[in-house]
Parts: structure tokens; C-alpha cells; sequence
């Protein structure tokens, strides 16, 4: 039967970051929020999945606490801390099920930060799948938990533009104690005109307390000859950056 159902199934995951609070739709269900806050007056508060599919819904949960690297990667890694119930769970057609998240104390100086990864299991068994399936995609939703500390500290920087062997490298840092979300980071290369020649959008959106994330972007062939400027910028959540320097001429090649 394993085996049967392991030709059945190629399980694939999909993890799901993305910055905003609207629900997470995936075909079979709804998550809401995408996005958990607390704080030493609210430690609890939970995520409601709602099953939208005919069949029923298996999901498990996990927690894991989140980091950022000298390169802006994110890492993870088991969390002891966060509190979520239950572990496991199975949703009927057409129903809702919570998952309640808990913290055991809240930080003082520096928001904690992690991720309550959702993740969809296969049917308990193989006539619960849909008929003639050959693929079926599991997905997985790592919803972003944020744990503030005692007094918010909010400061963020632009560090760059540098040109370097026909490279534009820059970097934004977030000094400050909490995390904040990006809705736009943008490079945008301008001619001596002042026209735009062209623009780089980078899917970079959190930023998390204490980290810095080097950008970089390659300079399209023939286009020093018409730079004139670099203006970088980060806009969103609490943030709202832009630099600008000047290119001089041949500097790109």
C-alpha cells in the first residue's frame, strides 16, 4: 500500500512568505492572519484554517525561530518557546479549525521572531484521494509570528550605491529592534538626461531587527556610457528610504 500510495503521491512543497495580511488562499484552503503579533500584554493569540476543498483537510504544524544571515538569508531552526496548539489536526469539507499561538515570556530589548510553518499532509488513505491523480502538489505556509520587546526602536539605512567592475552594490540595515516589511526595493539607474535607463526591483520585504542585506545588481552592457546617476530606495511598512550618487564618467567599466 506504501508503495502504491508513494506512485500516487510526488509530494512537493511550496513555501509561502509573502508580506501581506490578507488571507492565504491555496486552492484547497484559507489561512488568516498571514501575520501574528504579540507583545508582554497580548502573549496569546492564534491562526484560523478553513478548508475549502470536498475531501478532508490533514495539516500539521511546526514551530521554528527566525534569523537572518550576514548575507540577509534566512535561517531556521527548532523553536522551544513558542507555544501553538494543536499539532495536528484534520479539518472537515467546508469547515474551520484554530491553531493557538503562545509565547512564555516576551523579550525586553530585541523583538523575537519566527515561524509557524502549516503544512499540508496527504490523505490518510488512498481512496481519499482525488480519482486518476498522479501529482499532487503539498502545500507548506510559514506564517510569520512577531514577539516585541518592552520599548520599540524603529531606525533603518541605505548603506551605498557603489559601482564595482560593472556592478551596482548597496545595502539597506535595519538598526533598530524590530523587524519592518519592505513593499518596494528598488535600484533605478538614471542617464544624464535625467531619464530612466532602467530599474531593478528586488523581492527582498522583511527585514529583521539588528540585520543587514547586501544588494546587487549587474549594470546591462552599454549602459555606462549613459549613466549618470544611482538612486536606491526601500519603501513600506515604517520605512521609507532613497539615496542617490552621482556616476562619473567611465566609472561602470
Amino acid at each position: 500500500m506504501a508503495r502504491s500510495l508513494a506512485r500516487r503521491f510526488a509530494l512537493a512543497f511550496l513555501a509561502v512568505t509573502a508580506a501581506w495580511t490578507v488571507p492565504v488562499t491555496a486552492g484547497e484552503f484559507v489561512i488568516l492572519p498571514l501575520r501574528l503579533h504579540l507583545d508582554r500584554s497580548t502573549r496569546a493569540t492564534e491562526v484560523t484554517i478553513r478548508n475549502q476543498d470536498t475531501a478532508p483537510l490533514r495539516m500539521q504544524a511546526q514551530a521554528m525561530t527566525w534569523r537572518q544571515d550576514a548575507d540577509g538569508r534566512d535561517v531556521y531552526a527548532p523553536a522551544d518557546d513558542l507555544i501553538f496548539f494543536p499539532r495536528t489536526l484534520e479539518i472537515p469539507p467546508g469547515e474551520s479549525r484554530i491553531v493557538r499561538v503562545g509565547v512564555r515570556a516576551a523579550p525586553v530589548t530585541r523583538e523575537e521572531t519566527y515561524r509557524l510553518f502549516l503544512e499540508q499532509l496527504p490523505p490518510a488513505t488512498p481512496d481519499a484521494a482525488p480519482a486518476g491523480a498522479s501529482l499532487r502538489v503539498l502545500l507548506r505556509v510559514g506564517v510569520p509570528v512577531f514577539v516585541a520587546p518592552a520599548q520599540v526602536e524603529r531606525k533603518a539605512s541605505i548603506g551605498g550605491p557603489e559601482i564595482q567592475a560593472g556592478e551596482v552594490r548597496w545595502s539597506v540595515a535595519n538598526e533598530g529592534n524590530v523587524h519592518f516589511v519592505a513593499d518596494r526595493v528598488e535600484m533605478k539607474a538614471l542617464a544624464r538626461d535625467g531619464t530612466t535607463l532602467f530599474t531593478r526591483q528586488f523581492q527582498e520585504r522583511y527585514f529583521l531587527a539588528g540585520t543587514r542585506k547586501p544588494l546587487l545588481s549587474e549594470l546591462p552592457r552599454g549602459s555606462c556610457a549613459q549613466l549618470a546617476a544611482v538612486e536606491v530606495s526601500v519603501a513600506g511598512e515604517n520605512v521609507d528610504l532613497t539615496r542617490k550618487v552621482n556616476v562619473e564618467p567611465g566609472a561602470c567599466n
